[in-house]
C-alpha cells in the first residue's frame, strides 16, 4: 500500500499521516498472503528411522530363531548317529563273544584259532571285517578304511553275526546301518601266553542323514583258551599241574565265552571325532 502524508497547519499542529488503501480493478483492496510455517520433513525421518530398527529388529530375532533350530536338528543327528555307533560296539562285543553260533569258524578264531586274522581286512562270509594291525609306517587299519563306504568296504553291517535287527530310513532312524571292524592285538613283548587276547573295535553310527557320521572305538578283553591240563606233581616230568579253570558261568549268560568263567570286557573306548580327516589323510 502507498502512504500518503498530509499536512494541515490548522492551530498551528502537524497532523497525523493516514493511510490510504488503493483499490484495485474490481475494488477489493490488495491484502498480503498469511505466511505459513514449512514443512520440513522431520517427522517422516524419525518414523524411517523407527521402521528400519523394527526391521533389524525382526530379522535379527529371525535369525537366532533360525540358528537355534539348525543348531537343535544338528545335535539330535548327532545323538542319533552316536547311539547307532555304541549299537554297533555292542554287537562287535557280542561277535567276539560268539555267543549268536559258538560252533562256527568265526568264533573258533576268536577262541584262540590262528585263522582269521590277516595282514589288511577279510572279506570273506567268514572273515568279514577281521584284521591285523598295520605295520609301521603305514595308517592304522580304522584310519585307511573307509568305514562309511558301504557295500564292498570289509565293514561288517550291524546284526551279520549276531542275528540283532535294526530298523533303518525315515523318521528318527539311521539312515543307514551302523558297522564295524576288529583288529586282533598282538601282546606287548615276549611273555608267557596271555590269559586274555585283546581286540580294538571301531565303529560307526549314521544319522537321520548318511552325511552325518559318528565313529567310536573301545578296546575290548576276551579270557584266552583254557591250556591244556600238565602233569601233575607225581607226573613223570616233575612239572606242577596248572590251576584248575573257575567254574563255568550258568547257560545262557551273554558275552561269556564257555570255559573261560569270566565275561568279556571292555577297557577303554572313546570318540573319534575328526575320523574323516584322518580317513582323507591316510589315503595320501
Amino acid at each position: 500500500m502507498k502512504r500518503v502524508h498530509s499536512f494541515s497547519s490548522c492551530c498551528g499542529r502537524q497532523a497525523r499521516p493516514r493511510l490510504h488503501v488503493h483499490a484495485r480493478l474490481h475494488g477489493h483492496p490488495r491484502l498480503r498472503p498469511q505466511l505459513r510455517p514449512r514443512q520440513r520433513g522431520l517427522a517422516l525421518v524419525c518414523a524411517l528411522v523407527l521402521m528400519l530398527g523394527a526391521l533389524i529388529l525382526g530379522v535379527s530375532i529371525a535369525r537366532t530363531a533360525f540358528g537355534s533350530m539348525a543348531t537343535a536338528r544338528m545335535e539330535r543327528e548327532r545323538m542319533v548317529a552316536r547311539a547307532a555307533a555304541g549299537m554297533a560296539l555292542a554287537d562287535a562285543e557280542a561277535d567276539i563273544g560268539g555267543t549268536a553260533a559258538p560252533s562256527s569258524a568265526r568264533a573258533a578264531w576268536f577262541g584262540g584259532g590262528s585263522g582269521g586274522f590277516a595282514d589288511g581286512c577279510g572279506t570273506g562270509s567268514q572273515d568279514l571285517g577281521l584284521c591285523l594291525p598295520a605295520a609301521a609306517p603305514l595308517a592304522p587299519v580304522w584310519q585307511a578304511v573307509d568305514l562309511a563306504a558301504g557295500d564292498g568296504a570289509p565293514v561288517v553291517p550291524y546284526g551279520r553275526y549276531s542275528g540283532a535287527v535294526l530298523a533303518t530310513g525315515g523318521g528318527v532312524l539311521p539312515a543307514r546301518l551302523p558297522g564295524y571292524l576288529i583288529e586282533k592285538l598282538a601282546p606287548a613283548g615276549p611273555a608267557p601266553p596271555p590269559l586274555h587276547q585283546l581286540y580294538r573295535i571301531t565303529a560307526i553310527g549314521f544319522g537321520t542323514r548318511a552325511t552325518t557320521q559318528v565313529v567310536l572305538q573301545a578296546i575290548v578283553r576276551r579270557p584266552a583258551a583254557a591250556a591244556p591240563p600238565g602233569n601233575g606233581p607225581n607226573g613223570p616230568s616233575g612239572l606242577a599241574q596248572p590251576a584248575a579253570p573257575a567254574d563255568p558261568p550258568a547257560p545262557g549268560t551273554p558275552g561269556t565265552p564257555a570255559g573261560s568263567g569270566q565275561p568279556i570286557g571292555r577297557i577303554s573306548w572313546r570318540e573319534i571325532p575328526n575320523w574323516p580327516e584322518l580317513h582323507a589323510r591316510a589315503r595320501l
